[in-house]
């Protein structure tokens, strides 16, 4: 790092000595070394040299972008197509941060007219292919996907992304065979066996599941997505909730696209908790809020003008890099929602909790932890999915979609053991899974006593 930091300095030192381009290089190897702090306080001292360099504007646009803030990075990246109009990777950059950033309508118009532009710049035909897929346009998207493997047969994610297109007009066998030769170009690829079990699932042949994770951890035996998916599928061994490991593999990867997905899984969890926390008649004077799971920030937004402080925790990083980008917490902390509420005592007026519990199956912890960190007369709010009386001897199941669902007897015993009396407890549909609509529990629920 004294190497990276003497760079730096140098360049403060001799901007008049250094040339541009060499200090634009040194910018760009900070950058790939994902040295971002350091590649910043490079491009900004060069983009005071040369505001209108359209090769930095397009790289600080990629940067910012890369630290979280997409909104900004788009703006740079736009500023350069302003100055050279055909300027063919920041086009299809700017098309990459829209796909990544739920916007694909956006990203399509971007990766076309880059194939205006330029033909033969071959990466935009499977760019365009997944903008494609993710707007509802299957068939024109695996025409594309199609070209894209003819100019480029050896990449592997082209094969995936097609398999992907395939899944959703419900061809799985073709899905399937394109996922296999991905792992035949490409082996042991994490993403092409969860994507490859993951069909297997949705066409209820769990033991071609089960096979593919056997695979998958017979090369990566410690694998955290591997061995929780193993555990849904055979219940085998399930662990009373998801290891942290598994939780953060999940969103690390999932964080760019988050909120783009459950917008199209019509996501509800978040606006369900908003009203539950109107109707507690919230005192936006004085009122701090722990939003535990906070995920890239959608219920936060949603809730930030009814409250004074608004803190957030996550164990991913990456959700937390896209939550601070919405500049809407006073702080955000990268923890285990448990291991937080255990060191905080009676700081919170409020606590939300949206679609995290249902990587718990054992609540307990969980629940005495979050009575812990709220006030006496504290609110605790939160959303679960819903596991029938009927349908489970036990208090939570581990499902085969790799969630955990809870019954409400168990629900309410706990609560009232952790000192809590239950305001309200409502059935809503949270979201969509495979189509169908998934049943799940808001609950408000007020500290009674002291813990």
């Amino acid at each position: 790092m004294s190497q990276l930091t003497d760079s730096v300095d140098l360049l403060e030192e001799t901007q008049q000595q250094i040339s541009l381009e060499n200090a634009l290089q040194l910018a760009m190897r900070l950058h790939q070394a994902n040295e971002f702090d350091y590649a910043e306080d490079v491009y900004r001292k060069l983009l005071e040299l040369d505001p209108e360099n359209p090769t930095i504007l397009h790289f600080f646009g990629l940067l910012r972008h890369q630290q979280g803030y997409s909104e900004e990075g788009v703006e740079w990246i736009k500023k350069a197509l302003e100055r050279v109009p055909d300027y063919i990777d920041a086009e299809n950059n700017l098309g990459n941060i829209y796909q990544q950033t739920g916007h694909p309508e956006l990203a399509e118009r971007s990766y076309r007219r880059v194939i205006d532009l330029a033909p033969d710049f071959v990466v935009v035909y499977g760019n365009l292919g997944v903008a494609l897929n993710e707007l509802g346009h299957h068939h024109e998207a695996i025409d594309y996907l199609l070209k894209a493997i003819d100019f480029e047969p050896s990449s592997a994610h082209n094969y995936q992304n097609l398999g992907n297109a395939y899944r959703n007009i419900k061809q799985y066998r073709e899905a399937v065979g394109m996922y296999n030769k991905s792992l035949d170009l490409k082996p042991f690829d994490a993403d092409a066996y969860r994507r490859l079990s993951r069909t297997f699932y949705i066409m209820g042949e769990i033991e071609n599941c089960i096979d593919v994770l056997k695979q998958w951890l017979s090369y990566d035996p410690q694998n955290a997505m591997a061995l929780h998916l193993y555990a849904a599928y055979t219940n085998i061994n399930a662990p009373s909730r998801a290891s942290d490991a598994y939780v953060r593999e999940t969103f690390d990867s999932f964080a760019a696209s988050f909120d783009g997905v459950l917008k199209r899984l019509d996501y509800q969890a978040p606006f369900l908790v908003r009203k539950a926390l109107q109707q507690v008649d919230p005192d936006f004077n004085s009122w701090q809020l722990l939003d535990i799971g906070c995920g890239t920030g959608l219920c936060g937004a949603l809730v930030r003008p009814m409250v004074k402080r608004l803190v957030g925790v996550d164990l991913s990083s990456k959700m937390l890099e896209r939550a601070k980008a919405r500049t809407i917490y006073d702080e955000l902390i990268e923890a285990e929602l448990t291991g937080f509420c255990s060191q905080v005592k009676a700081a919170y007026d409020v606590i939300t909790c949206v679609d995290t519990f249902c990587y718990f199956g054992d609540l307990t912890d969980a629940v005495q932890a979050a009575a812990n960190a709220l006030k006496t007369k504290g609110w605790f709010i939160f959303t679960l999915e819903n596991l029938e009386e009927r349908d489970s001897a036990k208090d939570y199941r581990l499902n085969l979609h790799g969630r955990y669902s809870h019954t409400e007897t168990y629900l309410r015993t706990l609560l009232t053991n952790a000192g809590f009396s239950i305001h309200n407890l409502e059935t809503a549909v949270l979201r969509k899974e495979k189509d169908e609509h998934v049943a799940g529990m808001v609950v408000t629920a007020i500290k009674c006593k002291t813990t």
